[in-house]
């Protein structure tokens, strides 16, 4: 509620819930949630990416130059992308600039291996998986391709 304050005044000197509600064009409720001791007396949203932050930090962290696509399937983002760009946006020149600074310091900059970054898995029911999600049983063609898809990238 972004008038919290002229709400409690208009409450304390004697004007009605409803009244309030119907002049500030609000639901009751919501004057009730504005009278609340424990509601905030500025107006507050959180973010969308506020709970994924120190996730993007970590993977920001390891790989700054990741495409936000794929640091989406990282942290398994399900919201909006132009959400997740924005935040990378803000936060990706602070690791840029930290990479080159190690960089000009040591002359290697320390990452973790690729191999340690898995997006799926292969199970052995003919069944492409990737995390809870199951697609139709394979043909013997699609198996065959697959397995060579993964014995190639695991070399």
């Amino acid at each position: 509620m972004k008038d919290r304050p002229k709400i409690i005044q208009l409450h304390g000197s004697g004007h009605a819930i409803r009244e309030i509600a119907r002049d500030h064009e609000v639901s009751r409720n919501a004057v009730r949630r504005a009278l609340a001791e424990d509601a905030r007396m500025e107006y507050w949203r959180p973010s969308a990416s506020e709970e994924f932050e120190p996730a993007v930090r970590d993977v920001l962290a390891d790989y700054p130059h990741m495409s936000v696509p794929d640091i989406a399937t990282m942290i398994d983002w399900r919201k909006s992308r132009r959400t997740l760009s924005d935040l990378v946006a803000k936060l990706r020149p602070e690791y840029i600039e930290r990479a080159e600074s190690e960089a000009a310091d040591d002359g290697n900059i320390s990452a973790v291996s690729m191999d340690s970054l898995r997006a799926g898995s292969f199970k052995a029911l003919n069944v492409l998986g990737c995390g809870d999600l199951e697609a139709h049983e394979l043909t013997a063609k699609e198996v065959e391709w697959w397995t060579e898809l993964k014995n190639a990238t695991h070399v």
